[in-house]
Order: C-alpha cells, then structure tokens, then sequence
C-alpha cells in the first residue's frame, strides 16, 4: 500500500511539473509577443470607446436594465472578450502541429495529460489580464463602479468559461489541422452565441423567438450574472447557474480535449 502510495505522490508530481514547464513556454511565448495584448483589446475597447455612447441615447427606453449604460455594456464586453479570445486558442496549437512541436512530444515522457493542461493554462491567465486592464480603462474613462467581491467571482466564471472556449478550440484545431476550417468553424457558432448572450443590447429587446431561442445560449447567463455581480446583486439566481452550466460544460469539453491529445501524441 506504502509503494502505491508513493508511486501515486511521484506521478502527482511529475504532473505538475510537466503542466508547469509547458504552461510557462506557452505564457513566455505570449510575452515575447507583447501585441497580443494590444490585438486582444482592440476589438472590446473599441466597443466601449464607438458603441456604449449610442446606449447612452436608450437607457431611459422601457425595458433598459440599467439607469448608467456602462454599468449595463461593460460587464458583457468581459463575456464578449473570453467568448472570442479562447474561442481562437487553437491557431496557436495547430503552429504547433505544424513545426513539429506534437512530434517531439511523442517521443518524450511528458504526461499527456500535462501537455492538455499546460497548453489551457495560457488561456485563463490572457483573459483575465486582458479584462482587467478593460476594467480599468471603463473605471478610470467611463465612471463604471465596480462590486470588488462581485469582481472576484465574474473572474471566477471567466477562467471557467475560458476554459471551456480554449478547450473546445483546441480540440477543434486537433481535429481540422487548418487556420481557415477553424476559422470558419469557430465563426459559425461564437457569432450566434454573442448576439443572442444580450452583450449589444438587452435580450428583452428582440422579438418573442429571438428571446425563446437565447434560453439555451449558455453564454446569456453568464452575461446576466455579470451584470449582477459588478452591480452588487450577489443574490442573483443566474450567478450559480453560470457558473454550474461552465462547470458542466468544462468538463465535457475539457475532456474531449484529453481524448484527442492522446490519440494525437499516441
């Protein structure tokens, strides 16, 4: 019992230790190319520069949830940020496939499992660095108050959510080996799953169908409850509910991941 015991502890960690030395390259090749900050940004703070002035003219309309249009508009730029920017995570994996970096791995006795990840690790760690400097520009700019414990739980659901988009990207880029089917994969379903999250404009707003529809778009509730947790709602019914829906979510594609590393290294 002692040895297995010991064999467990040891495979433990040599887990971590693989995840740590891939997850820091994959991070250190991020800060050799400082532009991904920048690129990353560039789409929701343009959003947050262009459109939010427009809700400005609408937030006394019937239905808008919000007196203060940035307290409405910024928590879903977060949602829209992660959306987008884990959904694309797999370009850099299928490089990788391209230069022979899945190659080399099969003939190493880094564990399979660490590979998956090392590589997801990048993920959360870009998005939530990415979001907080969105945050600050939307505090400092545009006078949106923040709910430091609401906050906190919103990056919660986000490292989560990121999570869940990268993995589901990876395993996609695993699949197609090709920068353009990803592309238009990746397209094809994220662009649906923003406009019906309500991230633009209240869900309440579309028609009867649209709103019916935008029940099963995950991505609404977590829009919701980050509305909810910024604006100090700590009560607010979608808040487990996201975060249950991610963890589910999470999991399944996550696991698809592990599945589809192992039979590409195997």
């Amino acid at each position: 019992m002692s040895n297995q015991t010991s064999n467990g502890v040891n495979q433990f960690k040599k887990l971590l230790t693989d995840t740590y030395l891939i997850g820091k390259n994959e991070l250190l090749i991020q800060v050799r190319n400082p532009l991904w900050l920048f690129f990353g940004l560039f789409q929701p703070i343009v959003y947050l520069v262009l459109f939010s002035p427009f809700l400005d003219g609408i937030k006394s309309a019937p239905g808008f949830p919000s007196t203060n249009a940035i307290q409405f508009f910024a928590p879903g730029l977060l949602m829209m940020n992660v959306l987008f920017g884990a959904s694309f995570a797999g370009f850099g994996l299928i490089d990788q496939l391209r230069t022979g970096f899945i190659e080399r791995i099969r003939v190493t006795p880094v564990s399979r499992l660490a590979i998956v990840l090392g590589l997801i690790i990048r993920t959360p760690v870009v998005m939530i660095t990415q979001s907080i400097i969105l945050l600050l520009v939307a505090v400092l700019f545009f006078g949106l108050s923040l709910n430091i414990l609401g906050l906190l739980i919103v990056l919660v659901i986000m490292m989560i959510m990121g999570i869940t988009m990268a993995s589901l990207s990876f395993t996609i880029a695993l699949i197609v080996k090709d920068e353009g089917t990803l592309a238009a994969i990746t397209n094809f379903f994220t662009l649906p799953l923003f406009l019906l999250a309500g991230v633009m404009l209240p869900i309440s707003f579309a028609p009867k169908i649209l709103q019916n529809v935008s029940v099963i778009d995950p991505f609404r509730y977590a829009v919701d409850a980050s509305r909810a947790l910024l604006n100090g709602d700590l009560a607010n019914q979608n808040i487990p509910l996201a975060i249950l829906i991610f963890i589910v979510l999470g999991s399944i594609a996550l696991n698809w991941f592990i599945l589809a590393m192992k039979e590409a290294v195997a």
